[in-house]
């Protein structure tokens, strides 16, 4: 049976000596990826592309069972789709550095919807955190796909809100069955599950450090507006910020306090003309103000919590950033026995969560 260019295009993937310049450069020459398996030495080279990466064409490593391999990635839950078909995302199509090919596991972002990406640092405080969660658990909530790089931090908590309400997709800078972080491995499962993973780099790749400024084209490319919550003022952040001015997206930033390092990224783009965020209303105005696909968002519906009147008083008290026990004490007039088992109802009911022995903090903003 005669293989298909789409497995052409699946061995080409794992070249990994060979990028989207080379590629490009490739297919002007010989017209096809069938074609540029089937040349010979001497052609490669009078293309112009590099010796290093005729060698890598001609390498066995890359050819001895590659089609056999691609016959198997089903049966591992991994899909491939190259920009030739339909159903590869739409919103990608435009960009000068569109990915030639994309790995996915679940599904890819629908097209129907508008998309938002929320993204910010990965040592992100106990506010930032909450702030992600609100804002990516109302957008989602509202018909908002919410897509990020599942990285510690912002990205991971606003993906795993944003699941509890409606959509989320990660886009990784390693293979699709490698779960970049680690600690992520949860939330990986659940994106599977009722999402979407997506990457350009074949299954097995690791998560390298080079990898992660070219992915932020594809989180930037794949959505409507992009939302930044905490960042340096030098950081991998203003990478995908950088992106999206490209690409022409709409920027949001949630302002921060004066002097704190993980504000001033947010600060500064907002002086340079980024949309300031106060709640996720600001967002779907300019959505829907924008964007044809957002006529059809519905307004999100805050799931309250159903809090007994003991627990109502010490939620009150609460805030994003986290309160030692002792402290909860002096304010309420509750023993300490007591306030424990309502801090514990508390925490069952998904009203609040213990960053740290005897402190505790609300998930999600009150307002």
């Amino acid at each position: 049976m005669e293989n298909t260019e789409k497995q052409y295009w699946y061995w080409l993937s794992k070249v990994e000596e060979v990028g989207i310049a080379m590629r490009k450069k490739l297919l002007q020459a010989f017209g096809s990826v069938r074609e540029i398996f089937q040349a010979k030495e001497k052609a490669l080279i009078g293309t112009g592309i590099t010796q290093k990466a005729v060698c890598a064409l001609l390498h066995p490593k890359y050819r001895e069972g590659v089609f056999e391999e691609f016959h198997k990635l089903q049966d591992r839950d991994i899909y491939f789709v190259t920009k030739d078909e339909e159903k590869f995302p739409k919103r990608l199509r435009p960009l000068g550095d569109c990915p030639d090919f994309l790995f996915y596991r679940g599904k890819l972002p629908p097209e129907e919807i508008p998309a938002v990406a929320v993204v910010g640092a990965r040592e992100c405080s106990v506010y930032g955190r909450g702030i992600a969660r609100m804002l990516a658990g109302e957008l989602a909530g509202a018909g908002v796909a919410v897509i990020s790089g599942m990285a510690r931090g912002v990205d991971g908590h606003a993906q795993a809100q944003a699941l509890k309400y409606g959509k989320s997709y990660a886009v990784l800078g390693c293979g699709v069955d490698v779960c970049y972080p680690l600690e992520n491995f949860s939330l990986y499962e659940e994106l599977c599950a009722k999402g979407g993973i997506l990457s350009e780099y074949p299954p097995g790749v690791p998560g390298l450090p080079y990898h992660f400024p070219v992915r932020n084209r594809i989180i930037s490319g794949l959505v409507d507006g992009l939302v930044v919550v905490e960042a340096r003022k030098k950081s991998g952040t203003l990478i995908t910020v950088e992106c999206a001015l490209e690409q022409g997206k709409d920027v949001f930033a949630v302002p921060g306090r004066i002097g704190e390092p993980l504000s001033e990224g947010c600060n500064d783009l907002i002086r340079q003309g980024a949309c300031l965020v106060t709640g996720s209303a600001d967002i779907l105005e300019e959505l829907m103000r924008h964007y044809p696909k957002a006529a059809n968002l519905k307004k999100f519906e805050k799931n309250e919590f159903l809090l007994e009147d003991a627990e109502k008083i010490v939620y009150a008290y609460l805030r994003l950033e986290p309160r030692h026990i002792e402290e909860i004490l002096l304010h309420v007039d509750y023993p300490l026995p007591e306030l424990m088992e309502i801090l514990f109802s508390l925490e069952a009911k998904g009203a609040v969560y213990s960053p740290a022995g005897n402190y505790y903090a609300l998930t999600a903003p009150t307002c």
